[in-house]
C-alpha cells in the first residue's frame, strides 16, 4: 500500500465540523451504519465519558483485557502522531491498506445519504467496521465531545464508564457543569450498567436521575483524583462484566500497571535533564499534575512549565495552579486553528508568586529545554503542546516521521483552513471549529 493512497483516504475523511453544525440528533449517524451493514451490534462494547482521563482509562481498560486473552478493540481520540492511533486491536494499529480499503467503505456508505459527515463520525464508523471485521471479543471506545448525540453513542454498551466531569466546551454543550453532566449521561443505555469516580455534586446528581429514568445501576468506584484512576475504573470494569458473564469466567490474571500512555504523565530524560508531558488541560487536571510534580521531584525543585492552550479552556483556573515561587511558566502558543495565542493566554493570567515570561513561537519555547537552569520541565495544556514536544525530543520513531508531518499538514495546513472556511460560510454564526 503506497503512502500516497493512504493520505489520500486520510484527506478525505478530513471535515471540520463548526460548532453551530455539532450533532444534535444521532440519526445521521445511525444511517451511516446502516448503509454499511450496522458494524456496531457485532460486538460488546464499554464505553467511556468524562471530561478528563477518558484515554488513559481507555488504555488501561484494553490492556487489561487484553493481559486476560481477549481480542480487543480500542478506539480512542484525539491522536498524537499518526491518525492511526485512534484504531488499535490488542497492541496493533490500524495498517494503512486497512485503513484504505475502511475509508473506501465508510464514503460508499455515506454517499447513499444525504448527510455530510464530519472527520469523527466517519472515522467512529470506520472503527466499528474494522472491529467487526476481526470478530473483536469486546471494544473500548471513548467517547468524543459529550457523549448524548456522539456518534460513539450509536453503540448500546454493554457499561458505561465515567470520568471525572468538569466545565469544558461550553459553546458546544452549554455553560452550566449540570448542562455538561447530561450531554455526557446520556450514554447511559435503558436498563443498563454504568461505573463512575465519585463526582461533584452537580454532576453526581445528573448521573443519578438519568440512570433512574432509564432504569439502569450505576456503581461509585474511586475518588476524582485518584493518580491511578484509569486501573482502578478498569479493574471495576472487568468485575462487572465477568460477574454479568459478559468476558469468559476464568481466574483474574495479575495486571501489572507498567507502562504510561504517552503524553500522559509520560516522564522521559531529555539533555540531562527530566522532562514531563501532559495534555492536561483543566483546573482539575492542572492539580493532578501539580500533585504528581510535587511527588516525583519534591515540593521545593524548581521546575519549568511550557504552557500553550485552546479556545474554550478555563485559562486562569488552569494557571493558578502552578502559581507558586518554585515555577517560572513559559506561556506560548500550540499548533493548529483553535489555539489561543500566548498574549491572549497572558491576558487571562495575573501571577502573585511564579515567574511569567512569553514565547509566542512553540519552537523557541521548546528548545529552551538546552539551556534552562532547572533541571525539571513540563510541557502541557493541550496533546497538541504534548505531541509537538514529543516530536521535537525525538520520541517519535523515525520511520513514522514522514507519516507525522504529512498528517500534521492534512489537519493544520493550507488545505484544512480552505474546508473550515467553507463550512463556516455556510454556517455563518459559527465562530470556531472542532477538527475531530
Amino acid at each position: 500500500m503506497s503512502d500516497d493512497a493512504y493520505f489520500e483516504s486520510l484527506r478525505a475523511i478530513v471535515q471540520p465540523i463548526p460548532v453551530r453544525d455539532y450533532p444534535k440528533t444521532l440519526e445521521p449517524m445511525i444511517a451511516l451504519l446502516a448503509a454499511l451493514g450496522n458494524p456496531q451490534n457485532e460486538f460488546p462494547a464499554i464505553v467511556v465519558a468524562g471530561s478528563i482521563g477518558k484515554g488513559t482509562t481507555c488504555y488501561r481498560l484494553a490492556q487489561i483485557l487484553y493481559a486476560n486473552n481477549l481480542h480487543v478493540g480500542l478506539y480512542t481520540s484525539p491522536h498524537l502522531h499518526s491518525f492511526r492511533e485512534r484504531f488499535i486491536i490488542n497492541t496493533a494499529m490500524i495498517t494503512k491498506g486497512v485503513f484504505v480499503e475502511g475509508v473506501a467503505a465508510v464514503r460508499a456508505a455515506a454517499s447513499q445519504l444525504p448527510y455530510r459527515y464530519s472527520t469523527f463520525e466517519m472515522a467512529t464508523a470506520l472503527a466499528f467496521w474494522w472491529f467487526a471485521r476481526n470478530h473483536v471479543h469486546i471494544a473500548v471506545l471513548e467517547i468524543g465531545l459529550g457523549g448524548r448525540f456522539d456518534a460513539v453513542n450509536t453503540v448500546k454498551n454493554a457499561l458505561a464508564v465515567f470520568t471525572p466531569i468538569e466545565m469544558e466546551h461550553a459553546a458546544i454543550l452549554g455553560d452550566t457543569l449540570s448542562a455538561i453532566a447530561n450531554h455526557k449521561a446520556g450514554v447511559i443505555q435503558p436498563g443498563g450498567h454504568a461505573i463512575s469516580v465519585k463526582q461533584m455534586a452537580d454532576v453526581q446528581r445528573v448521573l443519578e436521575a438519568e440512570a433512574t429514568l432509564k432504569k439502569a445501576s450505576l456503581q461509585l468506584n474511586g475518588a476524582r483524583s485518584d493518580r491511578h484512576q484509569g486501573s482502578v475504573l478498569g479493574l471495576a470494569a472487568w468485575q462487572n462484566l465477568r460477574e454479568r458473564g459478559l468476558i469468559p469466567q476464568r481466574p483474574f490474571k495479575y495486571f501489572l500497571e507498567t507502562d504510561a500512555l504517552p503524553g500522559r504523565l509520560e516522564q522521559v530524560r531529555i539533555t540531562e535533564r527530566d522532562v514531563v508531558l501532559d495534555g492536561a488541560h483543566t483546573p482539575t487536571a492542572a492539580h493532578r499534575l501539580r500533585r504528581e510534580i510535587d511527588e516525583r521531584f519534591g515540593p521545593n525543585e524548581p521546575v519549568r512549565i511550557i504552557v500553550g492552550m485552546l479556545q474554550d479552556k478555563a485559562v486562569r483556573d488552569f494557571l493558578k495552579v502552578f502559581d507558586v515561587p518554585r515555577y517560572r511558566i513559559v506561556i506560548t502558543q500550540a499548533t493548529g486553528h483553535r489555539a489561543l495565542s500566548s498574549a491572549t493566554i497572558r491576558a487571562q493570567f495575573q501571577p502573585h508568586a511564579a515567574q511569567v515570561e512569553m514565547a509566542a513561537d512553540l519552537n523557541e519555547a521548546l528548545s529552551q529545554i538546552h539551556t534552562m537552569p532547572e533541571s525539571c520541565l513540563v510541557v502541557t495544556g493541550s496533546l497538541r503542546m504534548v505531541a509537538a514536544a514529543r516530536e521535537a525530543y525525538g520520541l517519535v520513531p523515525a520511520p513514522l516521521i514522514p507519516e507525522v508531518r504529512m498528517t500534521r499538514t492534512i489537519f493544520e495546513g493550507s488545505e484544512y483552513l480552505v474546508r473550515l472556511r467553507i463550512r463556516e460560510e455556510s454556517t455563518p454564526s459559527s465562530s470556531s471549529a472542532l477538527a475531530q
